[in-house]
């Protein structure tokens, strides 16, 4: 489906001051943003909140759009299939002309879209976390998301202080638990943390008894479980109901709604390494991204009758980076122009503080997830 959406200012009640007015350029050529994300299917949890935020904020912006450009917003749903976000990023391109291309959703997709946007040479701000996303760099591939790397540094250096020295791990057979799974190896050592018990389990899998049961053996002192869902909802469950108790930890992916739901009150207590707009009204004062993104979570409550999700931060943090870039592009709009002004971004966003480069095409660092807890059937910010 496609809308043109209008917009000078980004400097909205949406973004408050987290946007400052658009830089302007000279013409009026429409700037086409293709969006490829998962509206159906098991990863719509991800995807979902992630294009209602991209309404929320792109239906905001008035004639001027973005750089004096008015926006047409292109939104496939790949339904979390990476045989079809390749396709579908292919016709974004070749059909619907796009200068850039935002999504897919999930680790999987956006790795099967990788060497298509560079071959194709259009810009992709990507939303999986896989550190292969992005590692090696190259040059038409971007990312919103926090690498699984940082993410598990975080988690390791909350571990560390909380004294736990031998860890459980249980992660999904596919390319996000995998990708976690070899870096929090990699690096338990360096935290002060041994893996007392490693087990793993299909995506497809409803039962984790077995592993928990062998899990239990190893006497750890806390489980981390890497997987998208519902494979951590299904292992929190087991757990109570074979009373094997003792602090639960999951990957960023089950920092959402839609994992407190499905977990229900298995979830208690648990934790997430997670991103600022899934509570941000729980976020210390100090905190500057407290305001903004309050203020954004009312809007999007406002228009679809629901808080915020985690991938929301995505489109927020994109529609920051377009006017990041807009302000440092040199000459006409162009895919090659969109894509060296994107390499320029420095800005303090919904992901947390982002410095763009050559080299790096996330910016961002261990200050861009915060630990969150299950309190109540909610998320909630702990303070360290």
């Amino acid at each position: 489906m496609k809308k043109t959406l209008g917009g000078a200012a980004l400097a909205s009640a949406v973004l408050l001051s987290a946007l400052g007015a658009s830089a302007q350029s000279s013409g009026n050529e429409p700037l086409r943003i293709g969006a490829i994300v998962a509206m159906s299917g098991p990863a719509a949890v991800f995807g979902v909140p992630a294009e209602h935020a991209l309404r929320v904020l792109f239906d905001s912006l008035g004639p001027q759009g973005i750089g004096g450009h008015p926006v047409v917003l292109t939104v496939y749903d790949s339904e979390g299939n990476t045989t079809k976000a390749a396709q579908l990023f292919r016709r974004l391109v070749d059909n619907d002309n796009v200068h850039l291309v935002l999504g897919p959703s999930t680790s999987g997709e956006s790795l099967a879209v990788v060497p298509l946007a560079n071959q194709l040479k259009v810009a992709n701000i990507t939303f999986g976390g896989a550190e292969a996303i992005t590692k090696p760099t190259t040059p038409y591939v971007f990312a919103t998301s926090p690498t699984d790397r940082v993410v598990v540094e975080n988690l390791l250096s909350e571990l560390n202080a909380r004294n736990f020295t031998r860890l459980g791990i249980i992660y999904s057979l596919d390319a996000f638990g995998q990708s976690g799974a070899t870096i929090i190896k990699e690096l338990a050592g360096q935290f002060g943390v041994t893996i007392a018990s490693e087990e793993t389990f299909g995506p497809q899998d409803t039962n984790m008894t077995p592993q928990l049961l062998r899990m239990r053996d190893a006497d750890p002192q806390a489980l981390l479980v890497w997987s998208g869902n519902p494979g951590p909802s299904i292992v929190m469950r087991n757990a109570v109901e074979m009373g094997f108790k003792l602090p639960m930890y999951a990957s960023y992916a089950s920092g959402s709604r839609s994992f407190l739901q499905q977990t229900g009150p298995a979830a208690e207590g648990s934790y997430v390494p997670s991103y600022r707009i899934v509570a941000p009204e729980t976020l210390s004062d100090s905190d500057p991204m407290k305001m903004p993104l309050t203020s954004f979570a009312v809007k999007y409550k406002e228009r679809w009758n629901t808080d915020p999700d985690q991938t929301s931060g995505h489109a927020y943090d994109v529609l920051l980076m377009l006017n990041e870039a807009f302000a440092n592009m040199e000459g006409l709009l162009t895919r090659k122009s969109l894509r060296d002004a994107l390499e320029t971004v420095k800005f303090n966003g919904a992901n947390g503080p982002r410095h763009l480069s050559a080299q790096d095409h996330r910016g961002l660092g261990k200050s861009s997830v915060v630990m969150m807890q299950a309190r109540g059937g909610r998320w909630l910010s702990v303070e360290k």
